[in-house]
């Protein structure tokens, strides 16, 4: 196809009647490229005889046998994309009716990335609201209305909700981690923080949904979920470091509050590389002590201590 305006990269694993309500809500356009990455879904190879979606105009079906997860997935759908500005959606969510008319507006815009609001729904009850995605709404308005701009730029961690600039990922060669969880926050990271120009929009573009057994549902309690968190919001923090920017609290402290209730030897190992991202030990335990009660930062403090002191 010709070089479209938008391409929307989708990965897919096993839900193909949700992923039917998403590809629905995306016009049949030749300005728009959707590539759906399949990541070895059981019944993959039944999908193009089964759901007749699948084969609209300009939609590409990709099926890849790694069973790589999300981040491979939207790495292959980069390898695929030729659109001027880059769309990311789950394959459980989906766009409101007016999306692309919004997204039409910026067509021509010079600025590098483009952020919205979204709606969050429980998938099986499109009328019962829910939680997911309010973080990115607050952030939005805090720019919009405060100037928050560097919260904007690297805590908007999802790749949805926003516009990229295709340019921008291309000649950085940004790609998704490949790991199980928070596979988009080092991405999104870099794309905010090496965009020259940002722009907000209040309105609501997209529908984040809610559904048991998602990787976003539940607390930490999935194996290694902690561990590959932390390691991928710790790279983040490093990179926020290097382009000298500091925010109060760093999003790091809630993974260190996170260890030190559920993993304390892993508390222990990043305490240790805790000189990395702060510029010292008690600079980085006043950060993460931030909004706790007194007997809680008291814990933290003594508890630190003990680490330090005996090594334990």
């Amino acid at each position: 196809m010709d070089k479209p305006l938008f391409s929307i990269i989708i990965p897919h694993y096993d839900i193909p009647d949700l992923l039917m309500r998403c590809l629905k809500s995306i016009p049949v356009s030749k300005d728009i490229q959707v590539i759906v990455v399949d990541d070895n879904s059981p019944d993959a190879d039944t999908y193009l005889e089964k759901y007749l979606d699948l084969s609209r105009p300009n939609v590409e079906f990709i099926r890849t046998t790694k069973g790589g997860g999300a981040g491979y997935a939207r790495n292959v759908g980069l390898e695929h994309a030729k659109g001027k500005w880059l769309l990311f959606a789950d394959a459980d969510d989906f766009f409101v009716k007016n999306t692309f008319s919004i997204f039409k507006e910026y067509e021509s815009s010079d600025v590098d990335v483009i952020y919205f609001k979204t709606k969050s729904v429980f998938s099986d009850n499109l009328k019962e609201p829910s939680t997911r995605g309010g973080k990115q709404n607050s952030l939005v308005d805090g720019y919009i209305y405060n100037g928050e701009e560097n919260k904007l730029r690297v805590e908007y961690w999802s790749p949805w909700g926003k516009m990229i600039r295709r340019d921008l990922v291309v000649r950085h060669n940004f790609r998704f981690d490949e790991v199980r969880y928070s596979n988009d926050h080092y991405f999104s990271a870099n794309v905010g923080v090496n965009a020259k120009e940002i722009k907000a929009d209040c309105r609501v573009v997209y529908i984040v949904t809610r559904r048991d057994g998602s990787l976003t549902s539940g607390g930490p309690n999935k194996p290694y979920e902690i561990e590959i968190r932390a390691e991928v919001n710790f790279r983040v923090q490093k990179l926020l470091r290097q382009h000298h920017i500091v925010l109060k609290p760093m999003p790091f402290r809630t993974d260190m509050l996170v260890m030190l209730k559920y993993d304390r030897a892993l508390y222990r190992k990043y305490l240790k590389r805790i000189g990395e991202i702060y510029p010292s030990t008690i600079d980085g335990l006043k950060d993460i002590c931030i909004g706790l009660k007194i007997h809680l930062k008291i814990l933290v403090y003594c508890y630190t201590y003990l680490v330090k002191a005996f090594n334990i």
